[in-house]
C-alpha cells in the first residue's frame, strides 16, 4: 500500500460553497440585458480559469472582448459581496486539523485569483492550516491542464501516487487525474459535473481522514479472521474493545464480515464470540460463504476425494473432523485430535459411522496427520489442497475454496473490488486473504511469514490490535 502522504484541495466548491451563490449573482445581474441566458448555460463557469471567464462571457451574451464589455464584468463582479465563513462548509475545520494531525501537508491549488484565495482563507481562519497555497493565475492555462497540481506536487516534494486530490469540477478532475494523483471527487447534485474520471467520490469532506490513511482506498467491506485474530488462540478470550470497534465500524456503513476456518455451529454453541454482529462469513476456510444470511458460494468435497479420505482414514486407523453445513461429527477419537483441539479450546465433536462418506456433503475435513502423512494423503485427493494448522493437523478443503475465494465470491455478492476490503489475519490460512484485500493487516501476535506479508501490522489481541488498526485507517473514531 502506498501511502498518501499530502492532501491537495481546489477552493471554490470544496471548500466554500461558493458556485451557487457567484452563479446565482451573475445569472441575475446578467438575465435583464441578455435574456436568452439560462442559469445551466452558465454552468461551465464552474472550475473554469480567470484567463478563460472573459471569452466565455463574450460568447454567452453575444459581445465582443471590447475595453465596454470588460468593465461590464467587472463592475458585476464587483458587486458581488460574500461573507466567506457563511458559506465554508462546516466539515472543513475538523478535518483540515484531523489530517494534520495524521501528520500530512495540506495544499490548496485554485484556479482563482491570489486575492480571492487570500482572502478567502483570511475569512475563513483557515490560513495557517496550509502550507503550499497556488493559484491558477501563475500560469498560462489552468485546469483541465494538469501544470497547477503538478507544480503543486513538486512544491511538496511529493510523487502523485502520494497526493490525494479533492476536487468537484468536470475541469478539475480532470486536472488532477492528469497530473497522476488519486482524485477523490466531492458529489453536488445541483450541478451536471462531469466526476468520471475520477478514482475516488465522497459526498462529504469527512471521509477524507479514511481515504488518506488507507492509501487513497474507499474500505466498503472488513473482513475477520477470528482465532489469533477476534479472539485469543485457546483461552478464546475477547477483549472488550473488540465489539464496541466492530458495531461502530458497522454504523459506519462498513460491513463485518468473519473469515474463518471455523464451522457456524462452533461459534454459536461455544459463544466464541458475545456482543459480536455480523454482516457475512466465510465459514471452513472459503467452503461456504454466506452473506446477509443466504449462502451464496459453496464447494463440497467431491465423492471421489472422499473415498479415498475414507480408506486412508481406515487404512491407517487415523482420526478426523468431517463438517457438513450444519452438523460437524469425527470418524473416531485418538490422542492427537485431543491435544490439537485442546490448543485451541474446542471440543472434540460427537463420533458417527463414515461408511457412506462419500454420499454426503462434505465441506471441509480435519484429518489429524504428521507431515509425512499429509503429503501422502494429498497425492491421493486430485480435487483438494491442505493447510495446516497445527502439529498433526490440517484442513482439507476443495481448490476453489480458501479464504481468498471466499472474499471474491462475497465482493461480487456486495458489488465492491476486493482493494476496497480490509483483511485481519494471523495465521498461515490468512496470508492469501491478506495479499487479495486492498489493505491486509496482520496481529502483533502473528507468525514472522504472515507479518512480512501484510501492508500493515498492528497490535496482538490482547493489546486491542482490532479496534488500534481500526482508528490507525480512520475508519472509526
Amino acid at each position: 500500500m502506498t501511502p498518501i502522504r499530502a492532501v491537495i484541495f481546489d477552493m471554490d466548491g470544496v471548500l466554500i460553497d461558493s458556485e451557487p451563490v457567484y452563479l446565482r449573482h451573475q445569472y441575475e445581474q446578467l438575465k435583464p440585458r441578455y435574456p436568452w441566458i439560462t442559469l445551466e448555460s452558465m454552468y461551465p463557469l464552474v472550475g473554469l480559469s480567470g484567463q478563460e471567464y472573459l471569452p466565455f462571457m463574450a460568447k454567452l451574451c453575444r459581445r465582443t472582448e471590447d475595453a465596454a464589455f470588460r468593465r461590464e464584468i467587472e463592475a458585476m463582479n464587483d458587486g458581488c459581496r460574500v461573507n466567506y465563513p457563511d458559506i465554508l462548509r462546516p466539515e472543513v475545520v475538523p478535518v483540515l486539523r484531523r489530517l494534520k494531525e495524521m501528520g500530512l501537508q495540506l495544499a490548496l491549488a485554485s484556479s482563482s485569483s491570489p486575492e480571492n484565495i487570500e482572502l478567502v482563507l483570511e475569512q475563513c481562519g483557515i490560513r495557517q492550516e496550509f502550507c503550499c497555497v497556488v493559484s491558477g493565475y501563475a500560469f498560462a492555462s489552468s485546469k483541465p491542464n494538469p501544470e497547477i497540481y503538478q507544480y503543486t506536487m513538486a512544491r511538496l516534494g511529493r510523487e502523485p501516487g502520494e497526493c490525494l486530490i479533492v476536487e468537484d469540477s468536470t475541469y478539475g478532475v480532470q486536472a488532477g487525474v492528469a497530473a497522476g494523483g488519486i482524485v477523490a471527487a466531492l458529489h453536488d447534485p445541483r450541478f451536471p459535473f462531469d466526476q468520471s474520471a475520477a478514482q475516488l467520490h465522497i459526498r462529504t469532506l469527512a471521509e477524507l481522514p479514511a481515504l488518506a490513511a488507507c492509501g487513497g482506498r474507499k474500505i466498503k467491506a472488513a473482513f475477520f479472521d477470528i482465532d489469533g485474530t477476534l479472539i485469543t488462540v485457546g483461552s478464546h478470550h475477547m477483549p472488550s474493545s473488540v465489539a464496541p470497534a466492530l458495531e461502530q465500524l458497522r454504523q459506519n456503513g462498513i460491513p463485518v464480515i468473519l473469515c474463518t476456518g471455523r464451522h457456524a455451529l462452533e461459534i454459536s454453541e461455544e459463544n466464541l464470540l458475545p456482543g459480536i454482529a455480523y454482516d457475512g462469513a466465510v465459514y471452513m476456510n472459503g467452503q461456504l460463504s454466506q452473506w446477509q444470511g443466504k449462502t451464496v458460494q459453496s464447494h463440497p468435497i467431491p465423492a471421489e476425494d472422499l473415498n479415498m479420505l475414507k480408506r486412508f482414514l481406515q487404512e491407517r486407523d487415523l482420526s478426523s473432523i468431517f463438517l457438513e453445513e450444519n452438523r460437524m461429527y469425527a470418524n473416531r477419537v485418538n490422542t492427537r485430535m485431543e491435544i490439537e483441539q485442546a490448543k485451541i479450546g474446542t471440543a472434540v465433536p460427537p463420533v458417527r459411522d463414515i461408511s457412506d462418506l462419500e454420499s454426503r456433503s462434505i465441506y471441509q475435513a480435519m484429518p489429524f496427520v504428521t507431515e509425512e502423512e499429509e503429503k501422502e494423503l494429498l497425492a491421493l485427493l486430485p480435487h483438494c489442497k491442505t493447510t495446516r494448522w497445527g502439529d498433526n493437523v490440517v484442513d482439507v478443503v476443495t481448490h476453489a475454496g480458501g479464504k481468498e475465494n471466499g472474499i471474491l465470491t462475497l465482493c461480487a455478492a456486495m458489488h465492491i473490488s476486493p482493494e476496497e476490503t480490509v483483511a485481519f489475519g494471523d495465521a498461515m490460512n490468512d496470508v492469501e486473504m491478506l495479499h487479495l484485500a486492498g489493505i491486509g493487516i496482520a496481529m502483533g501476535n502473528a507468525l514472522p511469514q504472515v507479518r512480512e506479508s501484510a501492508d500493515l501490522v498492528t497490535d496482538s489481541v490482547e493489546q486491542d490490535g482490532i479496534a488500534n488498526a481500526l482508528r490507525r485507517l480512520a475508519l472509526i473514531e
